[in-house]
């Protein structure tokens, strides 16, 4: 069955910073291409070739509804001027259980347009380059946590990754006041957990978005596991994993 657009989301992250701007962007694509490498040696009959990473830009249209601060105008125009380098993820099929994400890592805008058609919205659109290559991944978690332990389900990444990878956490709400608020990524090769793994831990004091690297095997079922609330409330997470030789 095909799955709605609407089941998108658009997640924009710095090191001071963190954004959900699905709820003013109507449009968001990613191009991806596969850099041709030549490697052909002596006494080849033929050219040979093997393929580089991925490469490629996210291009996401929305709606300028406000200038201040958070705004997605704003936000998107002080990256740029700085030169602030941002984790930029698309989430598609946000109704299953494991929605596909594309990450661009370590990304900066390439610029921004404001475009005011005669009757119609005025609109902010922008692309962003591949950064460190577009990862392809799986969301691992999104909701609120206000509990240590683990926190929603397992996902099922279906095999086991021995090559590493990374991960990201976008950290867009936090109530109350958090230090040092620690999240783990964890996988088993059981459902149950019963000797799960950590794989990374996401340590935070403020709204931001973070990459942590994988090393090593990597079992098929992943979680994550909330040590520490850092005297918050509660905190809205946003965390995609992208195993090796798995999802990429």
């Amino acid at each position: 069955m095909a799955t709605k657009a609407t089941k998108t989301r658009l997640l924009v992250g710095t090191a001071s910073g963190a954004w959900d701007f699905s709820g003013v962007t109507n449009s968001l694509e990613v191009a991806l291409s596969g850099e041709k490498i030549e490697n052909t040696r002596f006494q080849d009959t033929a050219k040979t070739f093997t393929t580089g990473d991925i490469s490629g830009s996210i291009t996401q249209s929305g709606y300028f509804d406000a200038t201040g601060a958070d705004s997605l105008e704003q936000e998107m125009a002080s990256i740029t001027a700085n030169g602030t380098l941002a984790y930029v993820g698309c989430i598609y099929g946000t109704e299953e259980s494991a929605p596909i994400a594309y990450i661009a890592p370590s990304t900066n805008v390439e610029g921004i347009k404001l475009s005011a058609p005669i009757g119609g919205l005025i609109t902010v659109s922008g692309s962003w380059f591949d950064g460190l290559g577009i990862k392809r991944g799986l969301q691992v978690y999104r909701g609120t946590i206000s509990g240590t332990g683990p926190a929603g389900s397992y996902i099922d990444t279906g095999a086991v990754g021995s090559l590493g990878g990374f991960a990201w956490i976008w950290i867009t709400t936090i109530t109350g006041t958090a230090t040092n608020a620690a999240v783990k990524l964890q996988s088993d090769d059981n459902t149950s957990f019963t000797s799960a793994a950590d794989e990374g831990t996401f340590t935070f004091s403020g709204k931001k978005a973070i990459e942590v690297t994988l090393t090593g095997d990597v079992d098929r079922y992943l979680r994550i596991n909330t040590t520490s609330l850092g005297g918050a409330t509660s905190f809205l997470v946003t965390v995609v994993a992208a195993v090796r030789g798995v999802t990429y």
